[in-house]
């Protein structure tokens, strides 16, 4: 070989070395007999020198039984602790003039996307499952309390409005939840744009879990409904609106919900309507939790208790 084909070897040798740096690939290669006469880019932490090596040997344990069982591309994984890390590697053999290149890659941050990617999928189905099973009861018994198309669309429009708003509100926080006092101005806002004038509200603002999040929307947009209808945000006999969260002193505490309006127009006789049933049933079943919900000549009040794993004080 001349000084100028073995200068260029080495360029290219410190080019493919320097490609490799960082990246986690390692190149092996085996002369005819099946010993290994380069190795490039092994961790160093690695057991010891595969040099002089059959490919077998030259591997720890977990990765020579890999490399026995190979499939029809020539590819197998195997994993390796160290430090209490765990990575995966996929090596891969190719023919070459008689000998063998193998090919050691560390795929661990690509298992470990794929694993997260995976389990993002299942949550979101699972979530996705939840809320069309949501949206499909409030249809149903929306349709069951509803006296016409009309009174019908226009009722189930409205709480799959708020859904669609908490859904919103659950989303822009990756999932995690959302504040109360966000889900409450949103409702409300949605709702009586002018609300504010008419509502405080006060105590702990603790971030609801995306299912309390739905269900206390939920909750929040029939209370919004009735007030705008019949009580305090209705523009014919304006009124006022007291809403309090805290958490009880009980162990573990539940976040206690309290709504307090005055001015109701509606009798405390009139005829249950699913709004009730959203609010005394639906919602504290959902959550696990309990709720009251009275009329009298005077007051509405709405009590909810929601239990401790439905939100992060």
């Amino acid at each position: 070989m001349s000084d100028l084909d073995a200068e260029d070897l080495m360029m290219r040798q410190r080019a493919l070395l320097a490609a490799l740096q960082g990246r986690g690939v390692s190149v092996l290669h085996f002369d005819r007999n099946s010993r290994c006469d380069m190795a490039e880019g092994l961790p160093e932490w690695w057991p010891s020198s595969p040099l002089g090596k059959t490919l077998p040997e030259a591997l720890p344990e977990p990765a020579a039984a890999a490399c026995r069982n190979l499939d029809e591309h020539g590819t197998a994984e195997f994993h390796l602790t160290h430090d209490g890390d765990r990575h995966t590697y996929a090596i891969r053999s190719i023919p070459d003039d008689g000998g063998t290149i193998a090919v050691i890659t560390d795929i661990s941050e690509d298992r470990r996307r794929q694993a997260a990617f995976a389990a993002l999928l299942r949550e979101v189905s699972h979530r996705s499952k939840n809320l069309l099973a949501i949206v499909q009861s409030v249809a149903m018994q929306t349709a069951n309390h509803s006296g016409s198309i009309g009174d019908f669309l226009d009722k189930f429009r409205g709480r799959l409005h708020a859904l669609s708003s908490t859904q919103d509100l659950v989303t822009d926080s990756d999932w995690r939840g959302t504040a109360l006092h966000t889900l409450i101005s949103a409702q409300l806002r949605r709702v009586h744009p002018s609300a504010h004038q008419n509502v405080h509200v006060s105590g702990d603002n603790p971030i609801l879990t995306p299912n309390a999040a739905l269900h206390v929307g939920l909750a929040i947009h029939e209370l919004a409904v009735n007030a705008a209808a019949y009580g305090a945000l209705s523009l014919d006999l304006p009124g006022q609106i007291w809403f309090d969260a805290h958490v009880s002193d009980d162990e573990p505490g539940a976040l206690v919900l309290e709504w307090r309006e005055t001015f109701p127009t509606r009798a405390a006789s009139a005829e249950p309507r699913f709004g009730t049933l959203i609010l005394e049933r639906i919602v504290p079943l959902s959550v696990g939790g309990q709720a009251e919900f009275t009329l009298d000549p005077n007051y509405v009040t709405y009590r909810l208790e929601v239990p401790a794993g439905e939100f992060e004080a």
